[in-house]
């Protein structure tokens, strides 16, 4: 089912745009233009690539080093993230903190009397 042309306008019905932006997603969901074998043809063989790669080195690192060079560089950029945080003052903090606990004691104190009031009317309602 199209759901774009249950919700149009009239005027958006037989305006261009509409039409256009139609027009596009049917090209993108039609297959290329290229056959299977163009495609397959055009992709080096996976055999082939395993001949040409050269064996390791001695100086590259083992597979149990790679994830702490990986790990390192994690943490590296997780310190260049953290220097361009612009961090609350102390006033900013100790402001917010304030109006966090003062909202919470409103909401904890209001749901406190409307639990008081329904209890109260089940009871009378129970018996």
């Amino acid at each position: 089912m199209n759901f774009s042309k249950l919700f149009q306008k009239k005027n958006e019905a037989s305006s261009g745009k509409v039409q256009s932006i139609e027009s596009a997603k049917k090209a993108a969901l039609k297959p290329s233009a290229k056959s299977a074998a163009t495609r397959s043809a055009a992709r080096p063989k996976k055999a082939a690539e395993g001949a040409k790669r050269p064996a390791k080195k001695a100086s590259e690192p083992a597979a149990p080093v790679a994830w702490a060079a990986t790990a390192r560089e994690y943490l590296r950029e997780v310190v260049y993230e953290l220097r361009k945080v612009v961090w609350p003052s102390r006033k900013e903090t100790i402001g917010s903190t304030a109006v966090v606990l003062v909202i919470v004691t409103i909401s904890a104190v209001f749901l406190g009397i409307v639990d008081l009031f329904l209890s109260r009317v089940i009871r009378m309602l129970i018996g």
